[in-house]
């Protein structure tokens, strides 16, 4: 691309869908998105923070809709895949961002804490893709992006459920990818680290692990929203099945 030269219309004409959108890494993959020309279905459980979020990307002028959905519920998932069908006939872009990530020791979790973590953070993943992977099939094109955590890698204190489960959708990465490719249906995933969303940002954890950050701060929602895009853009032609990492250089330790 030529210095200076507009990346605004990336997207133009296409249809997105970003789960977890109503704040924080699904919001900043969902405004840049817009931004680049997609047209976006913002889809999140908070019906209020959507509406808000919603507004203020209406109000600069950006394509959005929003869908109130729980996203481990298939028969919900599938109305809201219908309705975004309805409007748009089509969808080139699915981004897998829901998720939750509540702390709690290995001796407290119990069956209820296990299966909601695996519900939101793989369960749905399956289940979103699954609703919109046949007509990306038919049109013989489509970009998926799960939205994993560097700490499938190396877990964190606390987060026994929230580890298995993004290691789980790793693994899921890898089983649509397969299966998609032929179709020209390109699955990825990006691994996020150490990132200052407006609910991190300040928190004693963050701020003890920027000093072994190798770039020395933490990633905000926009680096991560980056990297997505490229995963998600007609540019990515033959990554397959692959997990970047998003994390400063931490893991390089």
């Amino acid at each position: 691309m030529a210095p200076g030269k507009s990346r605004t219309a990336d997207f133009a004409g296409q249809i997105a869908v970003v789960t977890g959108a109503a704040r924080g890494i699904g919001l900043a993959i969902a405004r840049l998105l817009a931004e680049r020309g997609a047209a976006v279905s913002l889809w999140d459980m908070d019906r209020a923070a959507l509406g808000t979020a919603a507004a203020a990307l209406c109000a600069k002028g950006l394509a959005v809709s929003t869908n109130t959905v729980d996203v481990t519920d298939e028969r919900a998932v599938f109305r809201a895949r219908d309705d975004v069908l309805r409007r748009s006939g089509h969808i080139d872009v699915l981004v897998n961002n829901a998720g939750v990530f509540p702390t709690a020791t290995i001796r407290a979790i119990d069956e209820a804490d296990w299966q909601r973590v695996f519900a939101v953070n793989a369960w749905s993943v399956f289940v979103v893709t699954r609703a919109f992977m046949d007509t990306m099939i038919g049109r013989r094109y489509g970009r998926v992006v799960n939205i994993g955590s560097s700490g499938a890698y190396v877990p964190n204190p606390g987060l026994p459920h929230y580890a298995a489960a993004k290691l789980a959708v790793l693994s899921l990465t890898k089983s649509f990818a397969l299966e998609l490719a032929p179709h020209q249906v390109l699955v990825n995933a990006v691994s996020p680290g150490s990132v200052a969303t407006e609910r991190q940002a300040g928190a004693p954890w963050l701020v003890e692990r920027v000093p072994h950050i190798p770039i020395r701060r933490a990633g905000t929602p926009e680096d991560i929203a980056e990297v997505v895009l490229f995963l998600a853009s007609h540019r990515n032609r033959f990554v397959v099945g692959e997990t970047i990492i998003a994390d400063g250089g931490l893991r390089m330790y």
